[in-house]
């Protein structure tokens, strides 16, 4: 959980809860060094939920990550479900000269091999955000602390990041940790770029094909780290890069995307942080198929997301 829980804009509708689903599930290969049988299936979620649903600038909210890899194998060190799930309060805290806006989040959260009565696993999750509107857009400035963070886990980090829109072509969020670019060069064409220190990036290309149907095609990488039982700090980092090609459907009640890629690049590591890390084992290049639904509830039915 990082210091997106304050500085993503609520969308403009009148809704209780914003979610982010993503699921799939790879064919069985084998790790390179053993040749043990292997397959995973990931399901990444997380979301906010405001307590009145048509006010657009909560004075408390809630967040939530839930983040799971469950791994099938032959080797029994990796023969269990992986999870990161964290929660935590965010508040409006005050405003200062009515220019900044201050803002605060605080969360704990587990990153686990599942042992969910391992302590270590534990981990704080804390933001302080001053937000600024400005010529060029809205300025975030802070502090985040992810104590499950892929480096540096046990120290708070600045960011400085800043929202602009160019008219209706452009969408950038640039600065660090985190950049985003969305761009529209012409109709039906949508590009957007996505980075964040340390490891992980994505680039996609989606077309409107009419009717509420388009078509993507994504290249991304990821890591993800769990704690490992009976180690202390000692944790297993899962690295992927994958390639996919999918279709997207967006109704009034649905946004979903199915698609199928294959994973690549895959790397299992064992270590403090990222820079601090020993190679575990190697998994053979996997296709896969995956789901995507990203949603905004009413208090009845649920209506369309949007790409995060």
């Amino acid at each position: 959980m990082d210091e997106s829980l304050l500085t993503r804009r609520w969308k403009a509708d009148d809704f209780w809860a914003e979610t982010y689903d993503r699921l799939y599930f790879t064919a069985t290969g084998k790790l390179e060094e053993t040749d043990e049988h292997i397959q995973f299936f990931h399901w990444d979620s997380d979301g906010r939920i405001k307590f009145s649903r048509k006010d657009l600038e909560p004075p408390v909210w809630l967040g939530y990550k839930a983040n799971t890899l469950g791994v099938t194998s032959q080797a029994d060190a990796l023969n269990h479900t992986f999870a990161d799930v964290a929660v935590a309060v965010a508040l409006r805290v005050a405003a200062i000269d009515d220019d900044w806006t201050v803002q605060a989040a605080v969360g704990a959260g587990t990153a686990n091999d599942g042992r969910w009565d391992n302590l270590h696993a534990l981990y704080p999750t804390a933001a302080v955000d001053f937000a600024r509107e400005m010529n060029i857009g809205t300025l975030h400035l802070g502090l985040s602390l992810d104590g499950n963070r892929n480096l540096f886990p046990r120290y708070p980090w600045p960011y400085l990041e800043v929202e602009s829109r160019f008219g209706t072509r452009l969408d950038v969020l640039w600065g660090f940790p985190k950049t985003e670019f969305v761009f529209r060069p012409f109709k039906p064409i949508i590009l957007s770029l996505q980075w964040s220190f340390v490891e992980d990036a994505s680039a996609r290309i989606e077309g409107d094909l009419g009717s509420g149907l388009s078509l993507f095609a994504e290249v991304s990488r990821h890591v993800d780290g769990f704690h490992l039982r009976h180690e202390e700090r000692l944790r297993e980092f899962f690295v992927s890069s994958a390639v996919e090609l999918g279709f997207r459907w967006v109704t009034k009640y649905m946004d979903v995307s199915l698609t199928v890629g294959y994973a690549f690049g895959q790397r299992i590591f064992t270590g403090n942080d990222l820079l601090d890390r020993t190679p575990v084992s190697s998994v053979e290049n996997l296709p896969f198929i995956g789901l995507t639904f990203p949603s905004t509830f009413w208090a009845a039915p649920f209506s369309s997301g949007v790409p995060r």
